[in-house]
């Protein structure tokens, strides 16, 4: 590979992005969890507004949790947001809120695992550290021809292996950043500007007319479809909600909802546990959200309740629901009191 041709077109063509300014290794840690699954243009504002408000990893270690969970509502994945809250409180009380400059302390964190390590290591730290996520495995898989599923780890090993092999002949700074925007800007999924590409000369998928062919991804398991009844429960001057402790949307609040097939089977279980509900309005709106894995569909209705109450359910003021953290498939839910 010519690596002095792909870091010179990195120097030269790179986007101004603010996290790529910075040598902090907990701003670049920042920007690598929250880009997990997520396009720079998403992120960016977050970024922004999350940094100046937790500018070190001792702030971000002291937050609230939920006020950190509505700090990161509409990423997603909010898992990585639990695990980033948990790595900083373990940075402050092992490393005496030092962000560790070990590959090995790094990968110990809650949410870092082989490729945040890298990127922090070589990013930050100017060390030879290999960073594989899609982009970089579209472009090796490209440049070097190589026709391996790259849904399997075991090809994605081998693969790392070469990037380490080649990083540690590069300035492990720029490589690993050029790397990434090279696929972000340049050899993308579809449509890539080869003309544009620093490595054309010598990449094998160009040369054998074989760009939409890599890399192999073989087919992902199709998404598993739920269906819900969503109970919006109007209490007069609220509603009432519940906090998840299932682990997706972990911490989120959401309208109390059942994995049913009519609204009369939840009323009749509801009315087993002593709790009277009587619909306001039995035309139910239908949303739906689509997740990595799995999609909603939420036949929801609007009720009051007539007697008792769930132990999970938590009342909260009508005005105080904007400043909860809720993840997207509830939040979409047009709220409108149908009680006069």
């Amino acid at each position: 590979m010519n690596i002095h041709a792909l870091e010179a077109w990195y120097e030269k063509n790179h986007r101004k992005l603010s996290f790529r300014e910075s040598k902090d290794p907990y701003i670049i840690w920042i920007s690598e969890i929250m880009l997990q699954q997520t396009q720079v243009e998403t992120v960016l504002p977050f970024f922004e507004r999350f940094k100046d408000k937790y500018p070190n990893v001792s702030k971000l270690a002291q937050a609230n949790e939920e006020e950190l969970q509505k700090d990161v509502e509409g990423l997603g994945y909010y898992r990585r947001f639990r695990n980033m809250h948990l790595a900083a409180k373990k940075i402050v009380s092992d490393y005496k809120g030092i962000f560790p400059n070990q590959y090995k302390d790094l990968i110990s964190l809650p949410g870092i695992g082989k490729y945040t390590a890298g990127a922090i290591m070589s990013i930050a730290y100017d060390k030879p550290y290999s960073a594989l996520d899609g982009n970089v495995i579209r472009v090796l898989s490209r440049y070097l021809g190589i026709d391996l599923d790259m849904r399997q780890e075991k090809n994605k090993k081998k693969l790392d292996e070469i990037n380490q092999s080649y990083i540690e002949l590069a300035k492990p700074n720029i490589y690993t950043q050029a790397m990434m925007e090279l696929g972000a800007l340049i050899c993308s999924p579809k449509q890539p500007k080869c003309e544009l590409c620093p490595l054309q000369n010598h990449c094998d998928a160009y040369h054998h007319d074989r760009i939409d062919q890599l890399p192999v991804l073989s087919k992902l398991k199709d998404k598993k479809l739920f269906l819900y009844i969503t109970l919006i429960l109007n209490t007069g001057d609220g509603y009432y909600l519940r906090k998840r402790d299932e682990e997706l949307l972990k911490g989120m609040y959401e309208y109390p909802q059942y994995d049913a097939e009519n609204i009369q089977y939840v009323l009749t279980e509801l009315e087993a546990q002593d709790i009277i509900v009587e619909l306001i309005d039995s035309s139910p709106t239908l949303y739906k959200h689509v997740f990595t894995h799995q999609i909603w569909m939420m036949e929801t209705y609007f009720a009051r309740v007539l007697k008792g109450k769930k132990d999970d359910w938590i009342k909260i003021d009508r005005n105080a629901i904007k400043d909860i953290p809720m993840a997207v498939a509830h939040r979409k839910i047009k709220l409108y009191d149908k009680i006069k």
